[in-house]
C-alpha cells in the first residue's frame, strides 16, 4: 500500500456519494446534478482510474454530449463568454477521459469556435496583460486550436505559433503577464493557464527559473498558495504545476516546498473522502481571524502581495461570502464543504507531486490525453500508456 491509497478509497467512496443515478452527478452531495459536476466526476474516476468508468463510458458520454448541445441551444447563448467556453472544453476533456469515447462527438462545436481569427482575440480579452480571468480564456482558444489540428484536419498550426510567439514575447520578467514589479497570488494563478499549454506543446519556459521561485515565495507556513488561508483548489493545484515543470522537480528547495504542500493537502481531507476549497476561512471564529492576521503579516516584504491578501481578508469577512457562489450549480456551497471540483484539484495536485517525486508512479494515475488541465506529460514521453 503506498501513502496515497487510502485517500484515493476514500475520494472515490466521495465521489459516489455525489452520484445522482446513472449519468448525474451534484457537485456536492446537497447540491442539485449539473453538466459541470458530471464532468469533475468523470475527471475524479479517471485520475483515481476508478474500474466503473469504462463499464459507464458508453452512458455518461451520451449524457455530456446531450447537455452540452442543450447548453448551446439556450437563447442568446454567448459562444465566446467563459461559462460556455468553460463547459465545452470540459466535455471536450471529459469525452478524452471516458474509454471508447472521443472528444470527436463535439466536433462542430470546435470548429464554431475557429471561425475567423481566435488568436486576435487575445489582446482583447486581456490575455497578454494579465487581466484577472484572462488566462482561462487564453487557454481555452489554444484548446481549440489544437483540436482543429490534430482531430479537425484544419491548417491551424500558424495560428497556434501566433499564439505561442505572443506569449513568449509579452511575458514579464516572473515568467507571466502584466505588471512585474511585484508577485501576487493573482497573476500565477492567472497566468498558469497559458502554461498548461506551453507544456502540453513541449515548450520550453524561457524564464522558468524566475518562475518557479516567484511562485515558491508565495507559499505560506503550510504550503498553501491562496490571497486567504487554507488555500484553494484552484490556487493549490496552479502552483504545483507551476513547480514541477515537465512534471519534474527543479531543485531541492522546491522539493522541499512540495512536500510540505503535500502533507498538508492530505492532511485536510474531508471527513467524508472529498476535499474543499478551505478549511480555514469559515466558520468565522478567533482563530480564523488570527489566521486572516497571521497570512496578511507574512506579506509584509512585498507591497503588492500585502495588499492583495489584506483586501481578500477584509473581503471574505462580508456575509455574502459565507458561503461559494459560481455558475458550476445553483447551490452555494461552504468553504469547508467537500466538493467534486476541489476534491479534483487536490488530488491531481498531490498526484502531480507523487510523479514528479518518483516519475515511476506515473502509470498509477489516470491523466487525460488531451491539452488543457488533467494532461500530465508522462503521456508525450511514453511513460504511461494513453
Amino acid at each position: 500500500m503506498t501513502p496515497l491509497d487510502t485517500t484515493r478509497d476514500r475520494l472515490a467512496a466521495f465521489a459516489r456519494a455525489c452520484e445522482a443515478g446513472q449519468d448525474a452527478f451534484r457537485l456536492t452531495p446537497q447540491a442539485e446534478p449539473t453538466p459541470y459536476a458530471r464532468c469533475f466526476a468523470v475527471f475524479v474516476w479517471r485520475l483515481l482510474k476508478d474500474p466503473q468508468l469504462p463499464q459507464r463510458s458508453a452512458t455518461l458520454a451520451r449524457a455530456i454530449v446531450d447537455d452540452m448541445r442543450a447548453f448551446r441551444a439556450r437563447p442568446g447563448m454567448d459562444v465566446k463568454g467563459k461559462p460556455y467556453r468553460q463547459l465545452l472544453t470540459f466535455s471536450l476533456s471529459a469525452l478524452a477521459a471516458l474509454p471508447g469515447s472521443s472528444p470527436g462527438l463535439l466536433d462542430d462545436l470546435v470548429a464554431e469556435q475557429l471561425a475567423g481569427d481566435p488568436v486576435s482575440d487575445l489582446e482583447a480579452l486581456g490575455c497578454l496583460a494579465g487581466r484577472a480571468g484572462s488566462g482561462n480564456q487564453a487557454m481555452f482558444i489554444a484548446i481549440f486550436l489544437l483540436h482543429g489540428r490534430d482531430r479537425l484536419g484544419q491548417a491551424t498550426q500558424p495560428h497556434i505559433d501566433r499564439w505561442v510567439d505572443r506569449h513568449l514575447r509579452h511575458m514579464n520578467r516572473f515568467g507571466f503577464w502584466g505588471p512585474d514589479r511585484h508577485m501576487t497570488h493573482l497573476q500565477f494563478q492567472n497566468g498558469y493557464h497559458q502554461h498548461e499549454v506551453l507544456e502540453y506543446l513541449g515548450v520550453d519556459h524561457p524564464r522558468i527559473a524566475d518562475a518557479v521561485a516567484a511562485v515558491r515565495g508565495l507559499a505560506d507556513a503550510k504550503g498553501h498558495f491562496a490571497p486567504y488561508p487554507g488555500g484553494g483548489g484552484c490556487f493549490d493545484y496552479d502552483a504545483v504545476f507551476m513547480l514541477t515543470p515537465h512534471g519534474r522537480v527543479p531543485d531541492e528547495a522546491t522539493r522541499a516546498q512540495l512536500l510540505r504542500t503535500a502533507s498538508t493537502i492530505a492532511s485536510e481531507q474531508r471527513p467524508d473522502g472529498g476535499f474543499a476549497e478551505s478549511v480555514h476561512v469559515r466558520p468565522r471564529s478567533p482563530a480564523s481571524l488570527r489566521g486572516f492576521a497571521t497570512h496578511i503579516l507574512q506579506a509584509r516584504g512585498n507591497r503588492a502581495l500585502f495588499a492583495e491578501r489584506l483586501r481578500q481578508g477584509l473581503t471574505l469577512q462580508r456575509p455574502k461570502h459565507d458561503r461559494i457562489h459560481t455558475h458550476w450549480s445553483r447551490y452555494s456551497r461552504r468553504w469547508d464543504e467537500a466538493d467534486l471540483w476541489d476534491s479534483w484539484f487536490r488530488m491531481l495536485a498531490l498526484a502531480r507531486i507523487e510523479v514528479a517525486m518518483d516519475p515511476q508512479r506515473a502509470g498509477d494515475w489516470g491523466f487525460i490525453d488531451y491539452p488543457g488541465i488533467g494532461y500530465h506529460p508522462s503521456l508525450a514521453a511514453g511513460q504511461v500508456p494513453h
